[in-house]
């Protein structure tokens, strides 16, 4: 059973409940306005029969006859006790089948008034004050015309229930049918897309507050991520076939060479130091794609703790210094206060672009001092700025230096490299949410600014 039934069926439910309860309410109060309608009409012939038979004596001849021609005989299968005071049948026979005894007598006597029903008739007794005594009158009969129109009510309202659950089920059914119509056509576009036109989107509603907006708002969203999940893992199986081709070949070239011919220890120990120099770089390649990878799917693993800015810079200098001992490095640190070097994100990561940031200003620096500074902005935000006096970029490519693999025409052939490192940087500061900005002067060096959220 498909939702558009499910919901039909449902809303027929609450329909036929809800008829149910107004029918069967109209039909009790109908059958309880008859049944007391009936007991007013005994208790008036009651009442007048006491009129007729025991104010007789102190009616005129014409009044009695037309009391008796208005009133008397007029229910259907009527019957009239008077008893006096004893309990005796005066004026009418008794009828034997009639359930009054002297206890129900004397309760009457005491109500002044009781209604009752018994063995398909409906009794309404009153007591009856006279000059010639004290008498209880009993009126009993059949609501036949009553009945007859109870029954037909409750054919009437049965069928109007039978009826009015099929137009409703029907009309909910075609409800349902066109409430569900534009999910069925989100369904049919959702399953057009595959990893060959994941680009395709579906088409946004302008109702805001509309679920249906809501749901063709959500899934573009999960096809962003999905299509951006998808790109990053072609890009990334790209990327490692395009870099990893150099090393794995300088490799390949040195161990094959190595095979043909003997070699002396001096020699073998060559082959063996750029095995391992193209090993390693290899390694570099494959953990800083690995680690863009991970950034761009949102990587659960990676958590934000809070760290101290310039105990982190401390140890990406010191990690530096093995492999430039003898560079020049001038920091200017203009914060004083401890706790606004604070900051909540993940230190790993940012020491990654430092070390990136850095490497970069001492390799192309020439042997020229860099200077590294901390200060706060006007906005209370940490700003790292990291300056060196290299070559520069020229202006025509500072909007390239982030791109996968690309190195600047003017240092490509004076540093080895793999074009890695600032774009890995670039995705740390967008998943850490710091803004990074670059700005160069051809000859005259390089300036990288990092500007840290506030904590």
């Amino acid at each position: 059973m498909n939702l558009k039934q499910k919901l039909a069926l449902r809303s027929t439910l609450v329909c036929a409940i809800t008829l149910l309860l107004v029918l069967g309410s109209t039909l009790y109060f109908y059958s309880s306005y008859t049944l007391n309608a009936f007991y007013n009409k005994l208790t008036n012939r009651a009442l007048l029969s006491g009129i007729i038979f025991l104010e007789k004596d102190e009616l005129n001849k014409k009044k009695y006859q037309e009391y008796e021609l208005r009133y008397l005989n007029t229910l259907d299968n009527e019957a009239l006790q008077i008893y006096d005071a004893a309990g005796n049948i005066a004026f009418v026979p008794e009828i034997d089948s009639f359930p009054v005894d002297k206890r129900m007598l004397q309760h009457i006597r005491e109500k002044g008034k009781l209604n009752f029903r018994a063995q398909g008739r409906q009794f309404a007794g009153i007591y009856y004050q006279d000059n010639q005594g004290d008498f209880v009158i009993i009126s009993s009969g059949e609501d036949r015309a009553g009945e007859a129109n109870l029954k037909n009510l409750s054919l009437v309202f049965i069928c109007l229930l039978i009826i009015g659950i099929l137009i409703n089920y029907l009309l909910n059914a075609l409800l349902a049918k066109n409430t569900f119509k534009p999910f069925s056509a989100i369904l049919q576009k959702v399953n057009t897309i595959s990893t060959d036109n994941l680009n395709s989107r579906l088409e946004e509603l302008n109702q805001s507050d509309d679920e249906l907006s809501d749901l063709t708002t959500t899934l573009n969203t999960f096809l962003d991520r999905l299509e951006s999940g998808v790109n990053n893992q072609k890009q990334f199986l790209k990327n490692v076939s395009h870099e990893l081709k150099t090393p794995l070949a300088a490799i390949l070239g040195e161990a094959e060479l190595s095979l043909d011919k003997e070699h002396t220890a001096g020699e073998q120990r060559q082959v063996l130091v750029k095995i391992a120099k193209n090993t390693a770089e290899l390694s570099a390649v494959i953990e800083g794609l690995l680690l863009i990878s991970g950034l761009n799917n949102n990587d659960p693993k990676v958590t934000f703790r809070s760290f101290l800015l310039d105990e982190l810079l401390w140890e990406v200098l010191e990690k530096l210094h093995f492999k430039y001992p003898d560079a020049e490095v001038e920091t200017l640190i203009e914060v004083d206060n401890s706790e606004a070097m604070q900051l909540h994100s993940h230190p790993e990561l940012i020491a990654t672009a430092l070390t990136n940031i850095i490497d970069n200003a001492l390799k192309f620096s020439d042997d020229q001092k860099i200077t590294l500074s901390i200060k706060l902005s006007e906005q209370g935000q940490l700003v790292l700025t990291v300056q060196d006096r290299g070559p520069g970029i020229p202006e025509q490519e500072q909007d390239k230096v982030f791109d996968l693999f690309y190195r600047g025409s003017n240092t490509r052939f004076l540093r080895p490299g793999h074009g890695i490192g600032l774009s890995l940087t670039k995705h740390i500061a967008a998943f850490c949410q710091i803004s990074l900005s670059i700005s160069s002067v051809q000859g005259r060096g390089t300036e990288v600014k990092l500007i840290f959220p506030a904590s």
